[in-house]
């Protein structure tokens, strides 16, 4: 008699394990399933109710500028047409002219490009932005020679 209490000891053991792996094995996959549903976009607002309560981003509603301006102005005498301002590397305006204003994103690079100009140290300063501009501030002052000099990396408000 004991062998069979035993064994009926070790099938309600084995099944309980099988039944635990099985609830396991299934709430993995659920959990992937759920996050793969939450990659999209519209399936995310009907699974997680947080979504329902923030609403759209406030750059997607428009309330936040995507897009601020900087004047930069050469403080040396002579203009210096080889002297450039670079925005993520790219040129946007030459120093034909003793200032120039240049659009820039948020988290855009702001650089100066005097690599061409062999004679002097060029001083450039920041004179004007506009109102949702952090950085760079007004009055930022750079000197550059034979060389690319960072000026700030642009932060929007």
């Amino acid at each position: 008699m004991s062998g069979k209490s035993r064994k009926k000891h070790f099938d309600i053991a084995y099944a309980v394990e099988r039944l635990i792996l099985k609830a396991v094995i299934a709430g993995i996959l659920l959990l992937i399933a759920f996050q793969a549903l939450m990659l999209n976009d519209t399936a995310r607002v009907f699974l997680n109710y947080t979504t329902r309560l923030e609403g759209d981003s406030l750059q997607e509603a428009g309330l936040l500028s995507t897009s601020g301006k900087i004047i930069v102005k050469m403080e040396n005498q002579e203009l210096y047409p080889e002297a450039m301002l670079l925005v993520n590397g790219e040129p946007v305006a030459r120093f034909d002219r003793q200032e120039v204003e240049v659009e820039v994103k948020n988290n855009d690079l702001l650089e100066l490009d005097a690599s061409r100009v062999k004679k002097q140290s060029l001083y450039f300063t920041v004179v004007g932005v506009s109102d949702n501009v952090l950085k760079p501030s007004i009055g930022m002052r750079v000197s550059a020679k034979n060389k690319i000099e960072v000026i700030s990396r642009v932060k929007l408000k």
